[in-house]
């Protein structure tokens, strides 16, 4: 084998235990992977120590890779979770991080050594006050021997952004410590030795079965907790889902609030019917998409479909209980609303009703360790489910006015949150070993999202708010 040699070829060769592939793989990725831990501890021989680390768990988990063309995203992510897991151990010893020299470097003077630490001291100083997202570019661009083009396919950015990144991260550097910073990062990359510590250090591997699509089985099998994660981390897959389960506690009221035994009947038919139709049209779809049966597509044009039928099936379904009524001389014309109404209904209601759509805002935000976003979500869902109750509570005839007020505050709040953190918590997804490209969604993407599916549910709560405002909102109407 040789340079030239792909990199899928040379994976699916180490995969059959040959240490000499995974070497040129280690050469080709040991600049970036010293650079990410480097830029994570500042300390340039823990961060080879954390690359080799990194290279090794690689080769042990190479079969565990569902897909060979993920390779590098995955192997930073490695890198990544392993400088980190350091950071914060590192931060509990009293003497913190012990920046010394490489671990392949010769051994130089004391005078040498005292001198080259100092040097290393000031520039960390300098560099670690950069966000990550300035100082690996930085980083990598000076060990790269200032190749803008390679940080660029490193980091899969455009080269436009990469030179954004560097004018930014260089602007945030003193300006007296920039030449030694360059200087200083230019000669701490990885020595030409380093990959073959890294092969020599490979634990044996044990070879793969004789049949071709057996070790194909085995590279492609991934976790299901692996992908589970993943999908709820992409949010724009469960979030719609979540946010119809609030739907639950609606049809429990317009269950128990039925007045006859057909009308009961009716109500359960066209209960069953919406949440089969969620089940086929959403739940089975995004099955077969996980377990890569159907298309990404596929699963949006069946989730398009049930958010366009189910508003005009509530409206056909409201027509319809309403003849039920009027046939059993239960229908009351000036009354749309409930005549009674509990005080535990009203909770259950709103309670379903507000934290459902926001469920998936907090998973996202607890996967991110965003805690600030976390704490404002729960916060503005106490704060519209309080509101929206007390005005229920005060003035039952106003039922629906708090109703559709309540979800139009959760719908701006949603967009509001997405808007302002969504880039946040994707970059916190693209760090997680669980990354799959496939499940990235775009700003503009989630947003159309959530505006459809806030339009779709919303439309029939509109529609009552209007036709009881119409007719007098329930003046008989009482809380019990």
């Amino acid at each position: 084998m040789d340079d030239t040699t792909s990199e899928t070829e040379l994976l699916q060769a180490s995969l059959t235990g040959d240490k000499e592939a995974f070497g040129l793989v280690v050469q080709r990725y040991e600049a970036l992977v010293c650079a990410l831990t480097y830029s994570a501890t500042g300390d340039i021989g823990k961060s080879e120590e954390l690359a080799q680390e990194t290279f090794i768990r690689a080769w042990k988990g190479l079969r565990q890779l569902d897909s060979l063309g993920k390779f590098r995203v995955w192997l930073c992510a490695i890198a990544r979770n392993l400088s980190h897991s350091f950071v914060r151990s590192s931060r509990r010893d009293v003497g913190g991080l012990d920046r010394g020299a490489p671990l392949s470097a010769a051994v130089p003077g004391p005078d040498e050594i005292a001198s080259e630490k100092e040097r290393r001291e000031v520039v960390w100083n300098a560099v670690r006050r950069i966000d990550p997202k300035y100082r690996e570019p930085l980083i990598l661009f000076y060990r790269r021997q200032r190749s803008v083009s390679e940080v660029a396919a490193d980091l899969d950015l455009s080269e436009d952004a990469v030179r954004q990144r560097l004018h930014r991260g260089r602007q945030l550097i003193r300006a007296e410590l920039s030449s030694l910073v360059e200087e200083t990062l230019t000669r701490s990359g990885p020595s030409k030795a380093f990959a073959v510590a890294v092969v020599a250090g490979l634990p044996a591997l044990i070879a793969p079965p004789a049949s071709a699509a057996v070790a194909g089985a085995t590279v492609k099998g991934a976790p299901a907790a692996k992908t589970l994660v993943a999908t709820g981390l992409s949010g724009a897959i469960l979030g719609p889902i979540l946010g119809l389960l609030g739907g639950v506690f609606g049809c429990w009221c317009s269950i128990k609030n039925t007045d006859s035994p057909r009308e009961r009947r009716f109500v359960l038919k066209m209960v069953a019917l919406v949440w089969v139709s969620l089940l086929l049209l959403v739940g089975v779809p995004l099955v077969l998409m996980l377990t890569g049966l159907i298309p990404r597509s596929s699963y949006w044009v069946c989730f398009t479909t049930f958010s366009v039928v189910l508003f005009p099936l509530i409206l056909w379904g409201n027509a319809r209980q309403r003849q039920i009524q009027i046939a059993d001389g239960t229908y009351w014309p000036c009354k749309y609303t409930p005549r009674r109404i509990t005080r535990s209904g009203v909770y259950g209601s709103f309670a379903g009703s507000t934290f459902g759509p926001s469920a998936w805002l907090l998973v996202l935000t607890w996967l991110a360790r965003d805690w600030t976003s976390f704490a404002v979500i729960i916060s503005c869902d106490i704060i519209i489910f309080w509101a929206a109750t007390t005005i229920c509570l005060r003035r039952p005839d106003r039922f629906w006015s708090a109703a559709f007020l309540a979800f139009s505050g959760l719908g701006l709040m949603t967009l509001a949150a997405v808007n302002l953190r969504w880039n946040a918590w994707m970059l916190a997804y693209r760090q997680m070993s669980s990354y799959d490209p496939i499940n990235d969604v775009s700003l503009g993407t989630i947003n159309l999202i959530i505006v459809g599916a806030y339009l779709a549910l919303g439309m029939p709560l509109a529609w009552q708010h209007l036709r009881r405002r119409e007719h007098g909102e329930g003046s008989g109407q009482d809380v019990t």
